[in-house]
């Protein structure tokens, strides 16, 4: 399919190209009149007016003559302010004419960002959480989304703001990321850093002598500001891949170390390859105070493992999950992935029934994504996956028989390019819910990320920028 788009008045060519690619994923877009294409099967006007603080965004379709025009005010006169607002004017219009012409919408409407909650915590911390109670028709109103994620938010902002009650003033405090680069292999859909076992034995020692320096100058920086930890979150890569002595290097120099271990909310470490949970890692998670750990099938079957090179077998879960609840660990997340390559619904019930069955604390659903430098991205005709209504189907069976089973969504975030331009949720029992996983998908504070591949966030106390700086990647370069 070949459309032409012709603006008038202000351009947005990535926007709107990205929006009629969720409704055409192949089209042949063409934005430069000069260009000659054989066929044009849409031809679309986009227009766009300012009038004072008044945005207008008019779109029209041909030959089908569909055409909708929406009106915005925006904040205030400056140019920032009026092109913002128009852009999402177009976005609007745009949505509505292409659900027309392809006869569905999109589930998140004309939203395309990462964080969607945060469109709600904005409205509540402007005006209380009394907002609340008309906020799903506003969103539906206002960005197009449909009732089932519209309630979702909603109920999500809610939940986050009870989990952290403190939540908007979280900036006043700080959480701590520690990266372990090392995975025992690299995963089809991963762009995370992951280097190899024999990466390990050759970088371990100075790795582990080089992160617990930076912990060091981490924890006497942050007690010289008198600056509170919130949470401390050890992933990866796969921070189990260490031995039982050289993980407890690093947790032994968290406690130590980091300011306030005796009121972290909470302590996590990512146990995510079932493959590498063995008695005497958990033992040392345990005794140094861990409290919440992640361990992730993302799939019960073996085929769809091996295939996306995972490396493990789905019949060890049980009774790592046992041994887990053996050593005393009472708040255990689990990961599955919808959409994996090779996967049906079938596939996704089988996965998501046995994961209730092993009774976790929390199960976070993730829908792949085709991450830039992932493996699934370059090689997409080898990874075939699901069409749309098959990737949606498999999120609304999973939604309904976790619910069911006594978990609320606590928090959800999206990426660029994921399937069926859905989301990730995490579900959980009360009071089991992830506080680092609300307070970084929330921007709701500084995370200070250490360790090979870390990144740190920081968020302007005051005005709530963020600017981030990234430790190297490769162990070499960051010992």
């Amino acid at each position: 399919m070949n459309i032409r788009v012709q603006f008038e008045g202000a351009s947005y060519e990535a926007e709107v190209a990205r929006m009629i690619r969720l409704f055409a994923q192949h089209a042949v877009i063409v934005f430069d009149e000069g260009k000659t294409v054989e066929a044009i099967d849409i031809f679309m006007t986009i227009s766009v007016e300012f009038v004072g603080s008044e945005a207008s965004a008019t779109v029209t379709m041909l030959p089908s003559r569909d055409s909708f025009r929406k009106d915005l005010t925006a904040k205030s006169t400056s140019e920032s302010d009026l092109r913002k607002t128009a852009k999402r004017a177009v976005m609007f219009a745009l949505h509505v004419c292409l659900s027309k012409q392809f006869g569905f919408y999109q589930p998140w409407g004309i939203l395309t960002g990462v964080r969607p909650t945060k469109l709600v915590h904005q409205h509540v911390s402007e005006k209380g959480r009394k907002v609340l109670l008309h906020e799903v028709q506003r969103l539906q109103e206002a960005y197009l989304i449909d009732p089932i994620r519209a309630k979702m938010l909603v109920e999500i902002a809610n939940k986050e703001l009870d989990v952290i009650p403190d939540l908007y003033q979280l900036q006043k405090e700080v959480s701590v990321y520690i990266g372990i680069p090392f995975c025992p292999t690299h995963c089809a859909y991963c762009t995370f850093p992951a280097y190899s076992m024999v990466d390990k034995a050759r970088y371990a020692k100075p790795f582990l002598e080089a992160i617990v320096k930076e912990i060091q100058v981490l924890g006497a920086w942050l007690t010289e500001a008198n600056l509170t930890v919130t949470s401390v979150y050890v992933g990866g890569g796969t921070p189990t891949s260490l031995m039982a002595k050289e993980l407890r290097i690093v947790l032994e120099a968290a406690k130590n170390y980091l300011p306030n271990p005796d009121t972290w909310r909470e302590f996590c470490v990512e146990a995510g390859r079932p493959d590498t949970i063995t008695k005497d890692r958990l033992l040392v998670m345990k005794e140094l105070g861990v409290d919440r750990i992640s361990v992730n099938p993302q799939t019960f079957h073996d085929d769809t493992l091996h295939f996306i090179g995972r490396g493990h077998k789905a019949s060890l879960l049980p009774s790592r999950i046992e041994l887990c609840k053996e050593i005393g660990f009472h708040n255990i997340n689990m990961d599955l992935i919808l959409g994996l390559p090779g996967e049906n619904l079938e596939h996704v019930i089988d996965s998501v029934t046995k994961t209730i069955a092993l009774q976790p604390d929390s199960i976070t659903v993730h829908t792949l994504s085709y991450k830039r430098s992932s493996t699934v991205s370059r090689e997409k005709d080898r990874y075939a996956v699901a069409d749309d209504a098959t990737i949606r189907a498999m999120m609304a069976y999973a939604d309904h028989a976790i619910r069911a089973n006594g978990m609320e969504p606590y928090y959800l975030y999206r990426q660029k390019d994921i399937l069926a331009n859905l989301e990730n949720v995490g579900y959980a029992r009360p009071h089991k819910e992830g506080i680092y996983n609300i307070s970084i998908i929330e921007e709701a504070q500084t995370i200070i990320g250490i360790g090979g591949g870390s990144a740190t966030k920081c968020v302007h106390p005051s005005t709530g920028m963020i600017t981030t700086h990234t430790n190297p990647r490769e162990p070499s370069v960051y010992v």
